[in-house]
């Protein structure tokens, strides 16, 4: 075995697309390796801003290996006790005698079916001789978010070779031979000079050691590799930038700051990371803490820094050695000081208008050309709540604050917070309503709350932050605001199409999923939120604005949000037949209670885990009985037309089951037990029988065996 150490060293690129990057030169280094079978051991990669690297241990040689070669089957190659053209052109292709060939069967499924074949001794080639171009094939296959055409060509065939930044090195040596990679310059289409060549050499940190900044040094292995980098101020292992982050970290903050997300991503900003800590002054730090987040990790990309429930300081990564440090953070204060003077000039002009007065203000704010304005979208918002007050889906206190939540959760678009900060749409909201004391609690917070859920994480926000009534007002605002804008989008044929979504429509209907899934608890004395009617509803309102709503609207958009509720189950872990088998009962029943698909699903997920071989043969054996009633009228059963033993079986067994009661989990369990009289039936029992009456009752038996378990899903598609 031979240590290949590979370093791609490049102008900087964006930390978000180190990772992947690193996956994918870890595979297709793996793949390539594997087909010139080197047989490539534990492959190990790292990544910086302005290089990747791997190491791997491989053959230094190929291993002689005999392949086989095929030519025309028996009955083409021979005719009249003669060679035909075919074989012979075969023979002359290897160098041998037609006579000389093997004859052996190719497919082992088909003994009988015989081929010419040749077999031939193939030398292995040193891996230093074959290496070079699987490299080059791995560097040209690597997929960047935007590639960046630099004029290069690489001599493989395809000529000009576009990458995610200009490579300025290559490192390559095999068991400490340099591995032959060349780079040329791409001129009008064809190749030029060299413009890269590998070598045994890497390149230190742009600005570091001082003294001498850049510097290039020889390297033979892996290690040295890491440990000449270090010594010239490149941590090139992310794990050990990470660590070096984290540590700093909670030498400065607190164990919240060390967690911040953002700590990822530092990591793939800089080489060589210090960790700086600058004040917030502290006539900022009474604006609200998700103003003063908003403008630290959104636009600085530092991380806040709490004491005493405030924003007191922020922590940033610079790529260095913090030699200058104190001149950096002043730097960085001057530019978070001069933000947040605006957000606090912003803050405290909004405050002195209440929240409720600027509703009227959303009619000079578009929401869509053909939809109206944010005006319009309120007052649709509120009458979508009403509808669940007069259905009982909201109690008299529960729809009031609803009601005006649905009409004040779009004011802060007319705020200045807003226009200079849109992240804080629906936030800005919930805090002037929260500061100002114009509204309930429940209120302010459904405010603050509307536009999530927007991931489909049963943990994100606002998972565990409301209860109770609370969480009843959030959620009957946040369905009310997504609905209306699906049904908007809808109605005027602007539904996403392949990978296109302007309006993020996925989104906001994998948010009405999750509200009826997560947020909208369904208790036994209440009714249940039904998203057909809730849908068909969000549709009504816009005829006032568009006349009559297409015919097929919201036929599409239930299917639309039917797609996202498989999609959700399935992120969460289910099994997807399992999920088609919840959701193919009925198309309408699918996505008219999500939150009964979610308890039916579980169910049939345990039940089944615990008799799969059981629920295995039911599958099969519905599969064939729905074929067979797919064209067929269900006339009834008629005990009296039985004949066989296994019908009165199975009608004993289904009519035994058909009064059970309970939950779904001990409905299903009871339900496994038809496996044997289904057995049976289908063994002894032929279900067309050429008599019609027979036939009819043997396929109305089945039907009502069907039946049973359609009430929780339909277990024909469950893989059998």
């Amino acid at each position: 075995m031979a240590e290949l150490l590979l370093e791609v060293g490049c102008e900087e690129m964006p930390a978000g697309w180190l990772p992947g990057l690193g996956e994918q030169l870890r595979d297709g280094f793996r793949r390539a390796t594997g087909a010139l079978h080197l047989d490539p051991g534990e492959v190990t990669v790292w990544w910086t801003p302005r290089r990747l690297a791997l190491t791997a241990e491989i053959l230094d040689r190929q291993p002689d290996r005999d392949t086989e070669l095929w030519g025309p089957a028996m009955a083409l190659a021979r005719k009249d006790g003669a060679w035909s053209k075919a074989a012979l052109g075969f023979a002359r292709k290897h160098g041998v005698d037609p006579d000389r060939l093997d004859q052996a069967p190719k497919d082992p499924h088909r003994p009988e079916e015989l081929h010419l074949r040749f077999a031939r001794r193939e030398a292995g080639r040193p891996a230093l001789e074959v290496v070079p171009a699987a490299l080059l094939a791995v560097l040209r296959g690597l997929c960047f978010p935007k590639r960046m055409n630099w004029d290069a060509w690489l001599e493989d065939g395809k000529g000009s070779f576009p990458f995610g930044r200009p490579i300025r090195w290559l490192l390559a040596v095999l068991g400490g031979e340099v591995v032959p990679l060349t780079i040329f310059d791409g001129v009008g289409g064809t190749r030029g000079a060299s413009i890269v060549e590998s070598s045994r050499r890497s390149v230190g940190h742009r600005f570091l050691p001082r003294e001498s900044p850049g510097s290039r040094f020889e390297v033979a292995s892996a290690e040295g590799l890491r440990n000449g980098l270090r010594e010239r101020s490149v941590l090139l292992d992310p794990a050990e930038r990470l660590s070096r982050i984290e540590s700093e970290l909670g030498r400065l903050a607190d164990d919240k700051a060390v967690q911040h997300p953002l700590v990822a991503e530092w990591r793939d900003l800089v080489e060589y990371p210090s960790v700086l800590v600058g004040e917030v002054p502290e006539r900022f730090q009474e604006l609200p803490v998700e103003v003063l987040q908003t403008v630290l990790v959104h636009h600085q990309k530092y991380i806040p820094v709490m004491k005493g429930g405030r924003v007191s300081a922020f922590a940033a990564v610079a790529d260095g050695d913090g030699q200058n440090g104190a001149r950096i953070v002043r730097g960085m204060q001057r530019v978070v000081v001069a933000r947040l003077r605006d957000a606090a000039f912003f803050f405290a002009e909004d405050m002195k208008r209440p929240l409720r007065d600027r509703v009227e203000d959303l009619a000079g704010v578009t929401f869509h050309e053909s939809l109206g304005t944010y005006r319009d979208k309120a007052e649709r918002m509120a009458r979508l709540v009403d509808g669940m007050c007069e259905t009982g889906l909201l109690g008299d206190v529960e729809g009031q604050a609803a009601r005006q939540a649905a009409l004040l959760a779009k004011a802060d678009l007319t705020t200045l917070m807003v226009g200079e900060f849109p992240e804080l749409q629906g936030v800005m909201g919930g805090i002037y309503l929260a500061v100002q004391g114009e509204a309930p609690a429940a209120v302010s917070s459904a405010v603050r709350w509307h536009y999530h859920p927007q991931s489909i994480d049963e943990n994100a926000p606002p998972a565990g932050v409301l209860d109770g009534a609370d969480e009843r007002v959030f959620a009957a605002v946040s369905l009310a605001d997504k609905l209306d804008t699906l049904a908007g989008y809808f109605a005027i044929g602007q539904e996403p199409t392949g990978s296109r979504d302007p309006f993020g429509l996925r989104r906001a209907a994998q948010g009405v999923i999750r509200v009826l899934l997560d947020f909208w608890k369904p208790a036994a004395e209440k009714a249940r939120p039904s998203l057909v009617a809730l849908t068909e509803r969000a549709l009504r309102g816009y005829q006032p604005r568009l006349g009559a709503v297409p015919d097929k609207a919201a036929e599409r958009l239930l299917s639309f949000l039917r797609e996202r509720l498989e999609f959700v189950l399935v992120s969460r872990g289910f099994p997807a037949d399992e999920v088609a088998a919840v959701l193919g009962t009925a198309e309408a029943r699918s996505v008219e209670d999500p939150s009964d698909c979610l308890v039916r699903l579980q169910a049939l997920h345990r039940v089944r885990s615990e008799a799969r071989e059981d629920f295995a043969h039911l599958a099969a054996a519905f599969k064939r009985a729905k074929n067979i009633l797919a064209s067929a009228p269900d006339r009834g059963v008629k005990p009296e037309l039985f004949r066989e033993a296994a019908e009165r079986e199975l009608d004993r067994a289904v009519a035994g089951l058909e009064g059970k009661d309970g939950d779904y989990e001990t409905r299903l369990r009871s339900l496994a037990a038809l496996r044997g009289p289904v057995d049976r039936f289908f063994e002894d029992v032929l279900v067309m029988a050429e008599e019609p009456e027979v036939r009819d009752n043997r396929l109305g038996l089945l039907a009502r065996a069907l039946s049973l378990f359609y009430r929780i899903a339909d277990i024909s598609k469950l893989g059998g």
